[in-house]
């Protein structure tokens, strides 16, 4: 019986326009009236995951940046928090500084970034309610402000610019931080001991809820540790073959209602995938 859901948000919930179809938004109230606990897994800061919580009527603390934050988005009450050590953020601004890329890092739920460029262009629309500073060199802010930021993240050219990116940050740091690709243009850096996997069972932890009665659904690489972690990991119809291996089934895709689809079979119906839109692996 599954009594917590956690759903990525980008490529799962909804798509680039940002608008949750009819169908997946019948599914989560469904859900949610039979008394199961819902969360939101994502990259996304608090600050714009939480008016998306509203909207869904998500009571439930939201696993954000990466799993580096867990909140409550009623109370804004945090139940866990592992910012990146600031020895580290230096060094990964300076190499992206040295590449010629803006880093962008978060600090306190507003997003910092040297200059307006184009890729805060980009980011700034696909996260609406999001508040965000210039501050000219971050290396400098950062010493001064003294503090640990929550995530770095960088916008790319392209997703071949991505996938190079990361793999470069993951050989240069090896564990000393988790790199993870979280749209085809979004290379992103988090604590090394959390990811949406970790997040997700603090999160069950807190609720009382066990891990063979968890659900995960979602579609890119970032999504890997919480699929691997629930009990029952869906991956979406269009997800690259790395995470739908990752996933125990796959569901139709994000243009295919896929994830209306995972809530109905899985929580909804409690039945056993019997159909080509739905495998096990």
């Amino acid at each position: 019986m599954i009594r917590l859901v956690a759903l990525d948000l980008d490529g799962t919930t909804f798509g680039g326009d940002t608008r949750v179809s009819p169908a997946v938004r019948a599914a989560i109230a469904a859900t949610q009236a039979k008394g199961v606990a819902v969360t939101l897994a994502t990259g996304r800061m608090f600050t714009s995951t939480r008016p998306i919580a509203a909207d869904l009527g998500i009571r439930v603390p939201l696993i954000c940046y990466q799993g580096a934050l867990v909140r409550d988005p009623v109370s804004a009450a945090t139940l866990f928090y592992r910012p990146l050590a600031a020895d580290v953020a230096l060094e990964v601004i300076a190499l992206l500084q040295a590449q010629g890329l803006h880093a962008q890092f978060y600090l306190d739920d507003v997003l910092y970034v040297d200059e307006w460029n184009p890729g805060t262009t980009i980011y700034v629309g696909l996260n609406k309610d999001i508040r965000v500073e210039t501050i000219g060199d971050p290396v400098a802010f950062l010493r001064a402000q003294g503090s640990d930021p929550t995530k770095i993240s960088v916008v790319l050219a392209d997703e071949a610019a991505t996938d190079a990116l990361v793999a470069h940050l993951k050989g240069r740091f090896g564990d000393r931080l988790y790199a993870t690709k979280s749209h085809p243009i979004f290379a992103e850096t988090i604590n090394p001991t959390c990811d949406k996997g970790v997040a997700l069972a603090a999160l069950a932890a807190h609720l009382g809820v066990a891990q063979a009665e968890v659900l995960a659904v979602g579609d890119g690489d970032n999504d890997i540790p919480m699929l691997r972690w629930a009990g029952v990991g869906v991956a979406m119809g269009q997800a690259a073959a790395d995470v739908q291996a990752a996933a125990d089934y796959v569901t139709a895709s994000l243009t295919e209602d896929g994830l209306a689809a995972a809530l109905d079979r899985f929580v909804l119906s409690q039945s056993q995938p019997n159909s080509n839109t739905e495998t096990r692996r």
